[in-house]
């Protein structure tokens, strides 16, 4: 095999000079819409610590969260706790100001299970609207201690 055989062609070139333009378009196109797609829920968390009551069968849960002022988010959570096999939900609905706000949701069991204090995990799911139109949707986990109020 010759030298001159893995020396790249005019065509060879061209390709690459394509893919490497191809490659730069969708990079700046990523940079312009992705801020766009994931900034209508911009910052949300759930706190580390959830209060138990009514015997367990209820619990409140908070956090912060932050979305695109003016539109509508539907929060809902769910605890649950491997030891007990206890689950609980509920939602909650926030007006979003564009800025930080806390929330706070009872959530609720649904079966004979009730909670103890000790570890669970909690979920929260985040669906943003405006003018009827889903604007965003986001899903959180973390690990809670449960406390007695």
């Amino acid at each position: 095999m010759s030298t001159t055989s893995l020396q790249p062609t005019k065509r060879h070139k061209r390709q690459t000079i394509g893919l490497v333009s191809a490659a730069l378009a969708l990079s700046l196109v990523g940079v312009f819409i992705a801020p766009m797609a994931f900034t209508r829920v911009v910052s949300n968390t759930i706190g580390p610590v959830a209060i138990v009551a009514d015997n367990g069968r209820h619990i409140l849960v908070t956090g912060p969260i932050e979305c695109t002022e003016g539109e509508r988010s539907e929060l809902r959570v769910t605890v649950t706790q491997r030891s007990t096999g206890a689950v609980a939900e509920g939602r909650a609905f926030i007006i979003c100001t564009g800025n930080l706000q806390q929330w706070e949701v009872v959530v609720a069991t649904g079966g004979k299970e009730t909670f103890q204090e000790g570890p669970a995990t909690a979920v929260g799911l985040a669906r943003t609207t405006a003018h009827g139109d889903t604007t965003d949707a986001h899903q959180w986990l973390v690990n809670v201690t449960l406390v007695k109020e």
